[in-house]
């Protein structure tokens, strides 16, 4: 069996380390848990380059807790692209806000920028740019968009840790970011788990307060928060995982590699668009095939994990009916959601493994065509 996702291969090269982090815990000093959480924050915020990272329970509220420290009144519009996982939408309602829905760019995964200029309305409070599958976004262009309009923008980087566009790095963009630390995620926890980032130091203060129940201090509540803390243990095994994350994504980028040249014989397979260098991190490799639930059985009979990532449009996903939404462009997202599937990319995988996955791939295409 070759699993879609796998961190038992990855926890037990690191078990040694893991162990260590977790046995350095003080378990007699009340400080400890709380010293293990600011460490992490510390070396989160360093890698990403960014001014602060204040964890949180998991990328949903890190999401939720930044657009709401964003102060805009409520129900004002937030762009998002229409492709992608139901936590980013659902975050942009649970924070107050209205989301307004936009294609993927011609040939990609990720938001169309002119869609994204067309959508824009008085309304609009803040975008919300999805680095889908681990693709950057055209940051500089979109900040560029958006100070023309005087508009917030809060980066969704929960698939794209560590990806780049224009040599920055993701996350480091807008006016502040949420970050996923889900154990299916490329830093992951064994749980859950979720940072906001921000070089705007009255929105770190204002995201400290919101994960706390708003708290401003002695037991004043000034804003209406969440209960939303790192677990301190996920934290400190976040801090052993975190120097390796580069390595794992220079393998998953080979992995990629591999793929895209094991289909380039093949028509009836549409591989990722390709990007500029460092541009993607492939947290998923999600090819385009013309029989996908087919393909998908065939796999699951050859013992090949897989998901389709994502089947439903946002805009029409049942938990969203009865709330205030636009559905402004989505025809070539509608293709996409009937045509993807995600296979095996984490950095453990064999070189066979790949090729075993990329021949089923190929024959049963094929022979289907």
């Amino acid at each position: 069996m070759i699993p879609f996702h796998s961190n038992s291969r990855q926890h037990a090269e690191l078990s040694q380390d893991l162990t260590q982090a977790l046995d350095a815990i003080d378990l007699t000093d009340d400080t400890a848990f709380g010293q293990e959480i600011e460490k992490f924050e510390a070396q989160l915020a360093d890698y990403c380059q960014v001014g602060s990272a204040v964890a949180v329970a998991s990328g949903t509220d890190a999401l939720i807790i930044a657009l709401r420290a964003l102060d805009a009144p409520r129900g004002a519009e937030v762009i998002t692209c229409d492709f992608g996982f139901y936590a980013t939408a659902a975050s942009i309602i649970m924070a107050g806000f209205t989301p307004v829905f936009v294609d993927v760019a011609p040939g990609r995964m990720i938001m169309d920028l002119d869609a994204v200029r067309d959508a824009i309305s008085p309304k609009t409070a803040a975008i919300v740019p999805v680095h889908m599958f681990g693709e950057a976004v055209n940051m500089p262009a979109l900040e560029e968009l958006a100070a023309q309009h005087s508009i917030a923008i809060v980066e969704d980087v929960a698939q794209a840790l560590g990806a780049r566009t224009k040599g920055q790095l993701v996350g480091s963009f807008g006016t502040a970011s949420g970050i996923s630390f889900n154990w299916s995620k490329h830093l992951s926890s064994f749980s859950n788990g979720g940072a906001v980032l921000t070089n705007d130091s009255e929105i770190a203060a204002r995201v400290r307060s919101l994960r706390g129940h708003g708290n401003a201090g002695g037991f004043k509540h000034t804003r209406m928060g969440l209960n939303s803390r790192l677990n301190p243990f996920e934290a400190a095994l976040l801090s052993a995982k975190l120097p390796h994350l580069d390595t794992w994504i220079a393998r998953r980028r080979e992995i990629a590699d591999r793929y895209t040249r094991n289909f380039a014989s093949s028509a009836n397979v549409i591989t990722p668009a390709a990007t500029a260098d460092e541009a993607h991190v492939f947290h998923k490799y999600t090819v385009r095939v013309p029989d996908r639930d087919g393909l998908r059985k065939h796999l699951t009979d050859q013992g090949v994990g897989t998901l389709v990532c994502y089947p439903w449009l946002l805009h029409d996903q049942p938990a969203f009916e009865g709330h205030s939404l636009r559905a402004h462009s989505f025809e070539r997202a509608s293709s996409l959601a009937a045509e993807v599937i995600s296979i095996p990319v984490f950095p453990e995988l064999m070189d066979a493994e790949i090729d075993f996955v990329s021949e089923a791939i190929v024959s049963y295409v094929e022979s289907a065509n």
